[in-house]
């Protein structure tokens, strides 16, 4: 399925941003342009993992990470496998040539404060870390303006992130297992961030009441069903400026039709805990679809009148 579009706005669309993208993956192919390196193949990525792996990312050794050495001037790199020992020897060796890292199945690494001292990174990606229960100290990250955060496990407390001095852009959620919670999404009332993207299980705080008060908040992503249907209609009449893909009443699902090779609208989400994804293959689901945009605009009026 692709996310198409939503009751109220287009999902992530017209973003006033330095960043201004869809999604993470294209912000990398946008902003920091992987360097080509095979040029036999469309693939432009640099990825540094162990000479011998099985696909789970592996063990790698120095010897693995100093095939760095030869792409002097490549600006992007995905590395696997690293333990605490060689991500602090990669940091050390090859960090300030970094614009972006991906960090992908580094989940033996425990201490990753040595990020605090690459001034010129831009974006980091990191997918996959069971010990790491703290933010790195930001401050000196003057270029830093995207962060993404996936399968963190142990990372449930946010402060630190209002000392990135640029950042613009922070996910954190779910990709294979669902089981990231954070604490709250009170350390971005003194940040700078422009878009929250959060795709996990659980803010265990369930505040947003802070949420009209961030000026520079621009885009806020949350699962359809993390808040209720009330609390985001609150959300959308106390902020008509902010866009998200759960912001309204539903977002519509489309799918893909091998027959005719396109996509076509299938299915309704409709925002809110507990509320059902409805076919639109389906005619009474149309009547049904209209009673939770009418509750929801009901909502809507009744907070903007507050």
């Amino acid at each position: 399925m692709q996310l198409k579009d939503r009751g109220r706005l287009i999902l992530k669309a017209g973003v006033k941003m330095n960043i201004d993208v869809s999604d993470f993956n294209a912000l990398i192919q946008k902003v920091w342009n992987y360097p080509q390196i095979d040029e036999n193949t469309d693939y432009t990525q640099l990825v540094i993992k162990a000479s011998e792996t099985d696909g789970s990312g592996g063990k790698i050794t120095i010897k693995d990470i100093d095939r760095l050495a030869d792409y002097p001037d490549v600006k992007s790199v995905t590395i696997l496998g690293l333990s605490q020992d060689t991500f602090e020897y990669f940091i050390n060796t090859y960090g300030q040539q970094l614009k972006y890292i991906c960090f992908w199945k580094n989940k033996a690494v425990e201490d990753w404060s040595l990020l605090s001292e690459l001034p010129d990174l831009e974006g980091l990606s990191w997918n996959h870390n069971q010990r790491i229960t703290k933010l790195w100290d930001m401050t000196n990250n003057k270029s830093l303006k995207a962060v993404m955060l996936e399968d963190f496990t142990r990372l449930h407390d946010l402060s630190g992130v209002e000392k990135a001095p640029s950042l613009e852009w922070f996910g954190i959620g779910n990709v294979i297992w669902s089981t990231s919670e954070i604490d709250s999404l009170k350390p971005f009332i003194n940040s700078n961030v422009k878009h929250i993207d959060f795709h996990g299980k659980k803010i265990r705080d369930m505040d947003i009441s802070f949420i009209p008060d961030m000026h520079n908040l621009e885009i806020f992503d949350f699962p359809s069903n993390l808040f209720s249907t009330e609390e985001v209609a609150w959300l959308v009449a106390k902020c008509p400026h902010l866009k998200g893909c759960s912001l309204g009443p539903y977002f519509i699902y489309r799918s893909y039709d091998t027959k005719t090779q396109s996509y076509y609208d299938s299915d309704v989400v409709i925002v809110g805990k507990r509320k059902p994804l409805l076919s639109l293959a389906v005619d009474d689901n149309k009547i049904k679809i209209k009673k939770y945009v009418d509750r929801f605009n009901e909502f809507v009026e009744k907070y903007k009148n507050e």
